[in-house]
């Protein structure tokens, strides 16, 4: 959608895997680093080796951290308030969410920032880079 003649300001949010490289952007984004963040990482967890961050199981591993919450909140909170000002240069938000490989934590706090916006009344879309194999990327 052009941004330009939307009534609606935009939030895009795209998680990734730092391994493949930050996603390149034109303009300023919201960078949210989770390789150190207070959130359960399924990769150290046996039983959800080779899950991604779409699964039940994924989401109740990440979302059970003690601090998840608060950063969501707080993430949504500075997405919300950098659309206040880019909606005055007619300029989209990105968000870009990264955890090691793109696959758990990014997906899973990518969509529930997506969930908390959209409750906001924001139009928020979500790409997830990290869930295609890198081959299929090309």
């Amino acid at each position: 959608m052009d941004f330009s003649t939307s009534e609606q300001a935009w939030i895009q949010i795209e998680t990734f895997g730092f391994q493949h490289g930050v996603p390149s952007t034109l303009t300023g984004a919201l960078l949210i680093d989770l390789r150190n963040a207070p959130l359960q990482d399924p990769a150290n967890e046996p039983a959800l080796a080779g899950r991604d961050g779409t699964e039940e199981v994924v989401i109740g591993h990440v979302m059970q951290s003690p601090r998840a919450f608060t950063l969501l909140s707080r993430t949504a909170d500075q997405a919300q308030a950098l659309l206040h000002h880019n909606a005055k240069l007619n300029l989209i938000v990105r968000v870009l969410v990264g955890d090691v490989e793109g696959r758990t934590r990014a997906v899973v706090v990518g969509d529930a920032l997506g969930e908390i916006l959209t409750a906001r009344g924001i139009h928020t879309s979500v790409e997830h880079r990290g869930l295609t194999p890198p081959a299929a990327q090309k």
